[in-house]
């Protein structure tokens, strides 16, 4: 029975030392990160982020920080995924939302955007100029968007209208320089 406890004692001794050392390993590689991101190293801090996920698949902010990093290399689907991860774990983080939406907005998924931007200004009654900017934006984007549908439906109606009376002139083309020259020969044919 000595035995037996010394080796669960042992293992758990090894466990906890080795978890102690991801702990460490994956804090170096996150910091490192976002030194890197602060220097503009985007690429280089998405590596050290990575290791730092590996270490530590736990931890939230490390993805938000990596979320980061891809949106100013301009990896938006990347980025929201991340965006993604933090917010199922921390739904609150309106930080988080904010970014994904601005990633959303880059990939013109505007009514996903829109609707994290009004959960944030509906969150901050003191407001929120990004999240308000973007949703300014997202209406103009979107009222761009209808006229030029609208335009497109107009642009159709005008080559219908424009072929309907091209088929018109044709027939009367047709009944002109055919059935009338027809019926007067036929007339002065059938009188002589």
């Amino acid at each position: 029975m000595n035995k037996f406890i010394t080796i669960i004692g042992l293992l758990l001794f090894f466990s906890l030392s080795i978890n102690g050392q991801n702990v460490e390993r994956y804090k170096e590689h996150h910091d490192k990160g976002r030194l890197l991101i602060l220097e503009g190293k985007y690429k280089e801090a998405i590596s050290q982020l990575d290791t730092a996920i590996n270490n530590m698949p736990y931890y939230a902010r490390i993805f938000q920080d990596r979320g980061y990093a891809y949106m100013q290399i301009k990896k938006y689907q990347q980025a929201i995924l991340d965006f993604d991860h933090v917010l199922e774990k921390q739904p609150y983080l309106n930080e988080v939302k904010l970014q994904r939406a601005m990633a959303l907005f880059h990939l013109n998924y505007l009514d996903d955007a829109e609707k994290d931007l009004i959960t944030i200004i509906k969150s901050r009654p003191e407001g929120n100029d990004e999240a308000e900017y973007y949703l300014e934006n997202i209406n103009k984007e979107k009222e761009l968007i209808r006229f030029k549908e609208q335009e497109k439906i107009n642009d159709l109606k005008y080559r219908v209208e424009t072929r309907r009376l091209e088929r018109a002139r044709h027939r009367e083309d047709v009944i002109w320089n055919t059935v009338v020259p027809l019926a007067f020969w036929t007339s002065v044919f059938l009188t002589w």
